[in-house]
């Protein structure tokens, strides 16, 4: 196992379990303590974990600096993504027009809208959702031209920016590489962060799409404050101490699927 593989690991049991032992974690990755000292020395360096007296415990709000890739994100959390998608499409009417922005939870989003019949006008910067929306027939594309980021197959940059301004859809679906009360919603690029606000600018209505691994955690580029977000749907995944901190909101709707 590469030690970034195994840094990831060492946080999703942590998010799992709050807490674990040295010892525990060497035999649950089949480690020596040198190894997983260094490895969680390096995360609490990255704000991620907090080192207790031999284990560690996860920090409220996980800082996150490396970005997976896009392949590594679609597997992750996919039941939950297909849960939300499916909700989500429940709340598209004919004729409606929306921007879907780029992500793994949107793109699930995509497939199902591509295999109904429901007439829209879909605007959008993720390459991979285009194929999919196109197997509807009743649905009118425009693809956002731009720069294409290899991590993420969106398209980013002054061009995107433009296109977004010419149209003024009544929703937008966008996705999150964080959420936080405190900090807002979070991406881990700045061009895709310019992306996401332009879109949430010019729509109507913004529904964000959130499997609860996104929740109190922070990647690099804040992009919004969660009282410029509509709705928020995520999964049942979600604890119960976020779900209760986010209803002092009157303005925000959360819904757990």
């Amino acid at each position: 196992m590469f030690p970034q593989e195994r840094r990831n690991q060492i946080v999703k049991m942590l998010k799992h379990n709050r807490s674990l032992s040295v010892r525990e974690l060497c035999d649950l990755l089949e480690a020596s303590e040198a190894t997983i000292r260094r490895d969680l020395t390096r995360l609490e360096q990255q704000g991620i974990l907090e080192r207790t007296h031999g284990g560690a415990i996860i920090s409220d709000e996980i800082s996150v600096l490396e970005e997976p890739s896009f392949s590594q994100k679609e597997t992750e959390y996919h039941e939950e993504k297909m849960r939300i998608a499916q909700y989500a499409y429940k709340l598209l009417n004919d004729n409606d027009t929306l921007f879907l922005d780029a992500g793994t939870t949107t793109l699930e989003l995509a497939k199902i809208i591509g295999e109904s019949n429901i007439n829209l006008t879909v605007i959008s910067n993720s390459v991979t959702a285009i194929p999919y929306l196109a197997k509807n027939e009743n649905v009118k594309i425009y693809s956002l031209g731009g720069e294409i980021r290899n991590n993420t197959l969106a398209t980013v940059g002054q061009m995107t920016l433009d296109a977004i301004s010419q149209f003024n859809p009544n929703k937008a679906f966008i996705g999150v590489n964080g959420i936080s009360i405190e900090k807002g919603l979070t991406t881990h690029y700045t061009a895709e962060a310019e992306v996401k606000q332009a879109m949430m600018r010019y729509a109507s209505e913004v529904v964000v799409l959130a499997d609860h691994s996104k929740f109190k955690q922070i990647t690099l580029c804040r992009f919004a404050s969660i009282a410029m977000v509509d709705l928020i749907i995520t999964d049942s995944g979600i604890p119960s101490y976020i779900e209760h901190a986010f209803d002092q909101y009157d303005d925000i709707k959360l819904i757990k699927v």
